[in-house]
C-alpha cells in the first residue's frame, strides 16, 4: 500500500476522523496545543503499530515487554513496525551522560583497554612492557663477548624471612643471589643477611653473548620471569663497568615503582569498582557544605544572627555557637558585637573549617591557656549528615550544603592511573579516556581522522574508532556538535534529548519503518533547524516514513505533507481540518494564514529600555562563557538568545539565576564563575517557570498543583449535606482514607495481573472509576459530585466556580494562556513540556500583587501553535504592565520579534560560542551581520515580505 489509512480515530478529543498517511514521505501533524495531535501520532498511529508487533511475538516473549492498551480505533490499514522519538528529558541518573546513553562511551572502553598506553599518573612518563621473547631478542643485541648476568627480583615479603628463602633457592637449584647490590654464595648470604634487606635478587645465569646461545638465553628469562612474574633485570659489562638493565612485562615506572596490571575495559567504567573514583564513587560530584549558606543577616554581630547555620531557631546549638562565636572573637581581639566580615580570614577559616581554639580559661598556677580543638561548622556538618538517620535532620543539613566536582578525580569520575592511560590522535595529541569525552563533538570526531594503533591490532580497533566516529557524525548531523560527550544526561533539554535518540536511528539503517518524533525542533536555534530536516529527510530517503508533530514554520516549509487537526483544544478540537500538499491547503487552514500573514507590529513597553534600572552582570566565564559583561534590562521582556549550545543556560541559570537565588532565598547550587552581579537590590524576588514535570504521580494534577482542589473540597464541606454528616475538607481528598474508594485506594482502575498475557486494567467496579465512596459522592454542588468536579475542563469550572474567588481568578488565568481545555483531574505525568510551564505561570500570575519580581522562562514555546504563543506573549506583556521583568530563553522568531530587548550570544556553539555578538531592540539586531538571530529576523522579515507581496 502506498498510503496508511486511518479510519475512525476516537483516541482522547479526536472526533472519529479518517485520514491517510502517504508512506515515504516527511509528514508534519499541526494545530493548536490540546486539538488531538499527540493523541493522532502517538496514541493511534504509535500505539497500534506497536501492539500489533507485540502480539506477533510468543505468549512467553510477551509477558517481559511493555503492553499498549488497543488505541479507540476503526481500523489502520498499510501500518509499519512503529517506532517513538519522543520529547523525554535526559534522565535524572546521575550517572548517566551523553556518551553513555549514545553507546559511545562502550566502544571507547574497549578501545583504551586494547590500544591504551599506560603512563605514570605522577610524572606523566610513558610506561612499556616487553614478553619473554622481546627480552630475549633485547640482550641476543647486545655485541659479542658482552658479559650478561640474569636476575630476578624477589617479592619484599619474602625478603623478610631468609632462612625459608635460601633454603628454596638451594632446593630449586640456585646458587647465589644478590643482596643490596652485592652477589654472595647461598652460604655466605646466610651468614651476612641484613636486618632489613631492601632489594634481593636471585642470579639465574650469569653468561656472555654468543651466536647460538638464544636457546639457554630463552630458558633463563623464563625462568626469572616465573620468579619475579613482571620482571627481570640484567647487570651488563661496559667499560669495564657493569650497567644494570630492567625489563618490564607489565607496565612499570622502575624509577617511582608505579605499576598497573592488565587492562579491560571494566577499568574503563566509572560504574565498576575497578574503574571509578574511589572518593566519589564514580559520580564525578562531591555534597560539601558551603559556608555562604550558612551565613545569616551578615549585618548582625556574628554571635547574634550573622551565622543561621543549619539548626533550629532557640535550639541548644544555635546557643553553643553564640559561646564559640564570642571565644573566636576574643580569640582575635574583637569585640563580642563585632560582624563576621570583620575577623581575619583566618578566623574565618577557623569557624568553617576548625582549628586550635583559645577558650580564655586559664588552668594551672601558671595560668596556660587552654586550648581546644575545634571542629568548624562545615566539617561538624558533613559529619553529621554522614551519620544522620532522622530525614527531618537530614532535610536541615541539605539546605547548607551544596555540589562540587570531587576534589579527587576533579570531576572526571575514574581512578587517577585510569586516566592516565592515553591514545595518540590527531596532532600528536595524547588523551586519556575522560579527556576524550570532554571534547565537543565536532573536536573530538576531528582527533579521532589522526589516531595511532598498535600495529597487531590496528584492524580492531580501527573498527572501533569507525564506529565511534559513525555515531559522532550522525550527532553533528541533528545540531549536537557542540555537545560533549561526557555532559550529564540530566542536564539535557527535551529537544537535545530527543535528537541524541534520533542520531541513535540513524546509525541504525532500517528501512520501512514508521517514525513518529515529538517536536525536534525544541531547542533548535533557526540556523540549526535545516541540519535537523536534513537528518528527517535521510530517514525518509531510506524508505521509511517520518511523522512529526511540529509547529516550527521552517519544518512545516518543508515537509512533503500536512495534517492540520482543531479547531481549538479539548472538545473544540479534534476535527481534521486539512490534509495534503502544504501549498495545496484551502484558504481556511489557519496554519495557511499564519504562513502567508504578514508580521504583527510589536508592542513594545514604554520608554524601554530604561537607562536605569538594570542587572549587569560582571565577567561571566562559567563552562565556555568568554568572560563578558553583559546588562539585562529591568521592566521589559527580554529575551536571551543564540544558537544551540552558545551559552544561554550557562549564562541565565547557573550564572544569574544561581546567584539570585542564593540573594533572595539563602539556598541552591553556588553560582557559576563571574565576578559580580550589580543590581539585584531593584528585585523584590524571582520566579523560575521552567519545564520540569508538575508531578510524576497519576494522582497530581492540574487541581492540586494550582491549589484550586483544597478550595474545592473546602467548598464541598461547607455544603449542607456535609455539615450535617460532619464531613471535613479531608473527606474529598483521593489520597486519604475516609472519603475515596477503598476497593482502588482512590485510583479509580484496578491492575489484572494476566502472567503470559499483558496486565489487564478494568475501571474499578465500587466507584466507577469516580474515585470515591458513595457517601462522598452524596454531596453535590450545582448536581456535580466532588468527582464531576474533577472531571470538568478550565473553562467548564469556570462558569461552575465563578462564584468563588479563590477559584474564579486561577480559571480566568488557565482560559488567557490557552489551557482551558485542561480537565482539573487530568493525570500531571500526560502533561506536556509547555502545558506545565504554563501552569507554573498560571500559578504566579493568579497570586496577589507582588513587589517588582524578575519571571525566568526557559523556552516557554515547547508546544505552542501560534496562536497559543500570541497568548503567551499577551500574559507576558501583562506581566511587564504590571511593572514587573521578564527573562526568556527562547529560540522562536515570532517570541524574539516582539521583545523589548534582545541579548545574543553565539557565533556559533561550545568553544564557537559563549561571546556576546549582539545586543538590542529587534530592528537593531536584525541589522547585524554576525549575529546568527539577527540573520534569522532578517529572513523571516525577507519570507514574510515575499509572501505578502
Amino acid at each position: 500500500m502506498d498510503s496508511i489509512r486511518i479510519r475512525g480515530a476516537r483516541q482522547h478529543n479526536l472526533r472519529g476522523i479518517d485520514v491517510e498517511i502517504p508512506r515515504g514521505k516527511l509528514v508534519v501533524i499541526t494545530g493548536p496545543s490540546g486539538s488531538g495531535k499527540s493523541s493522532l501520532a502517538f496514541h493511534t498511529l504509535f500505539a497500534e503499530g506497536q501492539r500489533r508487533f507485540v502480539e506477533s511475538l510468543s505468549a512467553y516473549a510477551r509477558q517481559f515487554l511493555d503492553q499498549l492498551e488497543k488505541p479507540d480505533v476503526d481500523a489502520i490499514e498499510g501500518l509499519s513496525p512503529a517506532i517513538a522519538i519522543e520529547q523525554r528529558s535526559g534522565g535524572l541518573n546521575p550517572r548517566s551522560t551523553v556518551a553513555t546513553v549514545t553507546e559511545i562511551h562502550e566502544h571507547l572502553r574497549v578501545l583504551w583497554a586494547a590500544a591504551g598506553v599506560p603512563h605514570d599518573p605522577v610524572t606523566g612518563e610513558k610506561l612499556e612492557r616487553m614478553g619473554a621473547a622481546d627480552i630475549v631478542a633485547a640482550i641476543s643485541a647486545m655485541p659479542e663477548g658482552t658479559k650478561v648476568v640474569l636476575l630476578a627480583p624477589v617479592p619484599s615479603e619474602e625478603a623478610r624471612e631468609p632462612e625459608r628463602l635460601i633454603g628454596d633457592l638451594r632446593r630449586q637449584g640456585f646458587v647465589r643471589v644478590r643482596v643490596d647490590g652485592e652477589i654472595l654464595e647461598l652460604e655466605d648470604a646466610a651468614k651476612a643477611w641484613p636486618e632489613q634487606a631492601k632489594n634481593v635478587e636471585v642470579v639465574v645465569d650469569r653468561l656472555v653473548i654468543r651466536p647460538g646461545g638464544e636457546a639457554r638465553l630463552a630458558d633463563s628469562v623464563e625462568t626469572a620471569l616465573r620468579i619475579c612474574g613482571s620482571e627481570a633485570r640484567a647487570l651488563v659489562s661496559e667499560d669495564d663497568a657493569w650497567k644494570e638493565i630492567s625489563f618490564q612485562t607489565s607496565y612499570r615506572n622502575a624509577t617511582t615503582g608505579f605499576m598497573i596490571g592488565e587492562l579491560s575495559p571494566r577499568h574503563f567504567s566509572f560504574n565498576s569498582h575497578l574503574g571509578a573514583c574511589p572518593s566519589c564513587e564514580g559520580l564525578g560530584t562531591e555534597t560539601f557544605c558551603d559556608p555562604a549558606l550558612l551565613l545569616g543577616d551578615e549585618s548582625q554581630p556574628l554571635a547574634k544572627g550573622g551565622m543561621k547555620g543549619w539548626w533550629k531557631a532557640g535550639a541548644q546549638r544555635e546557643k553553643a555557637f553564640a559561646r564559640e562565636a564570642v571565644a573566636i572573637l576574643r580569640m582575635f581581639g574583637l569585640a563580642e558585637t563585632a560582624r563576621l566580615a570583620e575577623l581575619p580570614e583566618q578566623g574565618k577559616a577557623l569557624i568553617f573549617h576548625g582549628g586550635e581554639l583559645d577558650t580564655g580559661w586559664r588552668i594551672g598556677t601558671e595560668k596556660k591557656k587552654q586550648v581546644k580543638k575545634y571542629e568548624g561548622l562545615c566539617v561538624e556538618a558533613e559529619r553529621k549528615l554522614r551519620d544522620a538517620h532522622s530525614e527531618a535532620v537530614r532535610r536541615r543539613l541539605l539546605r547548607v550544603m551544596a555540589e562540587r566536582p570531587c576534589r579527587a578525580c576533579q570531576g572526571r569520575r575514574l581512578r587517577p592511573e585510569i586516566l592516565a592511560v592515553r591514545i595518540e590522535g590527531a596532532g600528536g595529541r595524547w588523551l586519556g579516556i575522560q579527556d576524550f569525552c570532554g571534547l565537543p563533538v565536532e573536536e573530538a570526531d576531528g582527533w579521532l581522522t589522526g589516531l595511532q594503533l598498535p600495529e597487531d591490532r590496528a584492524e580492531v580497533c580501527g573498527q572501533l574508532a569507525g564506529g565511534v566516529a559513525e555515531r559522532l557524525g550522525f550527532l553533528q548531523e541533528v545540531g549536537l556538535g557542540y555537545l560533549g560527550l561526557d555532559r550529564s544526561s540530566a542536564t539535557l533539554s527535551g529537544g537535545e534529548a530527543q535528537r541524541i535518540r534520533l542520531a541513535t536511528q540513524l546509525g541504525s539503517g532500517l528501512t520501512g519503518v514508521l517514525y513518529v518524533l515529538d517536536e525536534p525542533s525544541i531547542g533548535l536555534h533557526a540556523e540549526d533547524t535545516g541540519k535537523l530536516i536534513v537528518a528527517l529527510k535521510r530517514l525518509r530517503d531510506r524508505g521509511n516514513t517520518v511523522v512529526v508533530v511540529e509547529h516550527d514554520e521552517e519544518m512545516i516549509r518543508a515537509a512533503d505533507w500536512m495534517i492540520e487537526l482543531g479547531p481549538g483544544a479539548g472538545k473544540e478540537g479534534g476535527a481534521l481540518l486539512a490534509s495534503g500538499r502544504p501549498e495545496s491547503f484551502p484558504d481556511t487552514s489557519p496554519t495557511k494564514r499564519w504562513l502567508e500573514s504578514p508580521l504583527p507590529e510589536p508592542t513594545k513597553g514604554p520608554g524601554f529600555p530604561l537607562l536605569g534600572d538594570a542587572l549587569m552582570i560582571r565577567g561571566a566565564s562559567e563552562h565556555n562563557l568568554q568572560n563578558f559583561d553583559v546588562r539585562i534590562p529591568l521592566g521589559g521582556i527580554v529575551c536571551l538568545s543564540g544558537p544551540s549550545g552558545s551559552g544561554k543556560s550557562t549564562l541565565a541559570d547557573d550564572v544569574l539565576l544561581r546567584a539570585l537565588k542564593r540573594h533572595f532565598n539563602g539556598s541552591g547550587d553556588p553560582p557559576g564563575r563571574h565576578r559580580g552581579i550589580e543590581g539585584m537590590e531593584f528585585l523584590g524576588k524571582v520566579v523560575a517557570v521552567d519545564q520540569s514535570a508538575i508531578g510524576r504521580s497519576p494522582r497530581s494534577n492540574p487541581a492540586t498543583f494550582t491549589g484550586m482542589f483544597d478550595a474545592i473540597r473546602d467548598l464541598y464541606s461547607k455544603l449542607p449535606l456535609s455539615r450535617q454528616r460532619g464531613y471535613g475538607a479531608g473527606r474529598f481528598s483521593f489520597n486519604t482514607h475516609g472519603g475515596r474508594c477503598e476497593n482502588c485506594e482512590g485510583a479509580g482502575r484496578l491492575k489484572i495481573e494476566m502472567n503470559f498475557l499483558p496486565d489487564a486494567w478494568i475501571t474499578c467496579r465500587s466507584c466507577g472509576g469516580k474515585r470515591f465512596n458513595r457517601e462522598t459522592l452524596e454531596v453535590r454542588f450545582k448536581g456535580m459530585s466532588i468527582a464531576d468536579a474533577l472531571d470538568l475542563t478550565a473553562g467548564e469550572a469556570l462558569a461552575a466556580f465563578a462564584a468563588v474567588p479563590k477559584l474564579r481568578r486561577t480559571l480566568e488565568v488557565l482560559g488567557e494562556l490557552g489551557l482551558g481545555y485542561l480537565r482539573l483531574g487530568q493525570a500531571a505525568n500526560t502533561l506536556s513540556g509547555g502545558e506545565a510551564q504554563r501552569l507554573k505561570l498560571a500559578v504566579e500570575l493568579s497570586k496577589p500583587a507582588a513587589p517588582h519580581t524578575l519571571y525566568f522562562f526557559d523556552e516557554p514555546t515547547t508546544g505552542l501553535h501560534f496562536g497559543d504563543v500570541e497568548r503567551l506573549l499577551t500574559a507576558f506583556r501583562g506581566l511587564r504592565e504590571a511593572g514587573h521583568s521578564v527573562l526568556v530563553v527562547e529560540h522562536h522568531l515570532d517570541v524574539i520579534a516582539a521583545a523589548d530587548w534582545v541579548i545574543d550570544l553565539g557565533p556559533g556553539g561550545g568553544r564557537d560560542g559563549g561571546r556576546l555578538v549582539a545586543e538590542g531592540t529587534p530592528e537593531a539586531v536584525a541589522k547585524i551581520a554576525d549575529s546568527p538571530t539577527g540573520r534569522a529576523l532578517a529572513q523571516r522579515h525577507a519570507r514574510h515580505f515575499q509572501t505578502k507581496g
